[in-house]
């Protein structure tokens, strides 16, 4: 159930690009040309079929991808259409994320499967199959073997599938498995969680993808395949796809033109900024990775020989770069601007389902399908969402706040609670109180002098006792007042944790079992279900529960 939506560009996190993108300005309308042809006849899909020439081979591909799970009947039927020249893929896909990645991992497969069910109904001359495309041939370690979660206080805790991981760990991601230290994070993921009615369920479920020896692709794709298997969703590693040599030709045709890639970005980037945007990432002179033992690395113009390429410790010339990438091109993969091109030549991809900063960089790239003669796709963007369980909706509700007013660092919230919790009005009724005491004691010791001047000092003292008391009195009421402010401190923090966890979105932090802890699977599923079939065209809040 949606209570709240905003406009990306009231919100932090979404770069004015993305956002005119949403908006679309005219200049996004060059940059994606394929944004308004999708909907509008089958002309725009025929020449991607057209051109399309890996029918035999993605069979396999995808195959070899999903050794370790049984597809059902869903899926071995979308399997056997894409050998079919009418179909078409919708793709969306990232780096392998433990526990299932971030929530927005499971909005954008939600966001695919619903466009292909749409694309299917419009043009009946064609069929559309959702693919969920696993970038394993990345190496970055960190974050792929890296989750987070939130406990019943709602204090974040990070956890990582392995121990020992390092950043400056270059091994691909598709030859990672998982050790014994699994064992030992899933014990703590299972204290960390909070006791509520699906818990055991879900510590079960991954308990059964993530074990020891396995590898952490195949553990990725087991717990997606158990939430988004029954709608047909097929799986494809892009180390299979790099294993199969269908790189071959986009790979010699970069290594036979070093700089051109370069250059064609560098021309585009040059408009882009012309537009008053910055630029989503960077190119080099090869926009190419190699591949040696089991580890990736950057190929870089020597500093030393002005002929030869490092690669990790190693010196190659062009000609013995272009010898191992047409006997092994295996060997090699792209670099972030010519992934989805690769992706694209993989795939009959008919639209590809992105979230923000995917969107920002695919702006770049236009002219790259161009130069390699790859049909460039739609570039869609993915929904986004927060989700708001029944205890953070009774807060928002008490404290007449709507969620947005946590869309900012704590220490700013911080500042603006200094108003709400310190109650100025109790100070300067002390105050008050004092100055009165004084005057009234001042007043009776000008009596009392006259009839005894002795008692002017008993007189004073009493002042002093009447002013001590006061004191006491004010300490007292500052003590309940503090008690009461800790506890309304605490929950603006633990909102804060939830709504904007370190100073991001909620969809890019948090692991989606938290909320299946509290909702259930199927429950949590229709929920995203029933979020993708809105427009994908503002940040929604949605109330988890009836």
């Amino acid at each position: 159930m949606i209570l709240y939506s905003y406009e990306f560009n009231k919100l932090p996190g979404f770069s004015k690009l993305f956002c005119d993108f949403i908006n679309h300005n005219h200049f996004f309308d060059e940059r994606f040309p394929g944004n308004t042809k999708i909907f509008e006849d089958g002309s725009y899909f025929k020449t991607i079929t057209g051109k399309y020439k890996n029918r035999k081979q993605i069979k396999s591909i995808i195959e070899n991808s999903t050794h370790s799970i049984e597809l059902n009947m869903s899926q071995k039927q979308n399997l056997e259409l894409l050998t079919n020249e009418k179909t078409l893929a919708i793709v969306t896909g990232q780096q392998v994320g433990f526990l299932g990645g971030p929530l927005y991992t499971l909005i954008k497969i939600s966001t695919a499967i619903n466009l292909a069910e749409k694309l299917n109904k419009i043009f009946t001359g064609f069929r559309f199959v959702p693919v969920f495309w696993i970038e394993d041939n990345d190496h970055d370690n960190l974050e792929a073997s890296h989750a987070t979660v939130y406990n019943a206080d709602y204090d974040l805790r990070h956890l990582s599938c392995m121990e020992g991981i390092s950043k400056q760990d270059r091994t691909c991601i598709s030859e990672r498995k998982l050790d014994k230290s699994i064992l030992k994070t899933l014990d703590e993921l299972s204290l960390i969680l909070p006791d509520e009615k699906f818990k055991q369920e879900i510590i079960e479920k991954i308990k059964g993808k993530y074990k020891p020896d396995k590898n952490w692709n195949d553990a990725f794709i087991k717990l997606l395949n158990s939430w988004f298997g029954d709608k047909g969703l097929l799986f494809i590693k892009a180390s299979e796809a790099r294993k199969s040599g269908l790189f071959k030709e986009l790979i010699l045709k970069e290594l036979e033109n070093v700089g051109q890639t370069q250059q064609i970005i560098q021309e585009v980037n040059g408009k882009i900024e012309n537009n008053g945007y910055h630029i989503q990432a960077k190119s080099f002179e090869i926009n190419v990775f190699l591949h040696e033992s089991n580890q990736r690395y950057k190929i870089v113009k020597s500093k030393d020989d002005n002929n030869k390429f490092e690669c990790g410790s190693n010196l190659f010339s062009i000609e013995e770069l272009r010898k191992i990438a047409d006997n092994e091109p295996h060997l090699f993969s792209p670099a972030v601007l010519l992934r989805p091109v690769f992706q694209d030549y993989i795939l009959p991809t008919a639209s590809y389902i992105g979230g923000p900063s995917e969107i920002g960089y695919s702006g770049q790239i236009k002219e790259l399908y161009e130069y390699f003669d790859v049909p460039m796709p739609a570039f869609l963007p993915r929904h986004s969402a927060t989700l708001i369980d029944n205890h953070m909706l009774r807060f928002l509700e008490k404290q007449k706040l709507e969620p947005n007013y946590f869309t900012r660092k704590f220490n700013e919230i911080e500042k603006s609670l200094k108003n709400i919790l310190f109650d100025k009005e109790i100070e300067k009724v002390f105050e008050k109180a004092r100055e009165q005491i004084k005057d009234n004691y001042e007043e009776i010791m000008t009596v009392t002098s006259k009839i005894d001047a002795t008692l002017i000092r008993t007189g004073a003292s009493a002042c002093h006792k009447s002013l001590a008391n006061l004191v006491w009195l004010e300490k007292k009421i500052n003590s309940a007042q503090k008690r009461v402010n800790q506890i309304i401190y605490d929950k603006y923090k633990q909102a804060s944790n939830y709504f904007f966890p370190e100073g991001t979105m909620q969809e890019r932090m948090y692991s989606a079992i938290n909320y299946m802890n509290v909702m259930g699977e199927e429950q949590f599923l229709k929920l995203i279900d029933d979020l993708t079939k809105e427009e994908a065209n503002k940040h929604y809040y949605l109330k988890m529960g009836n």
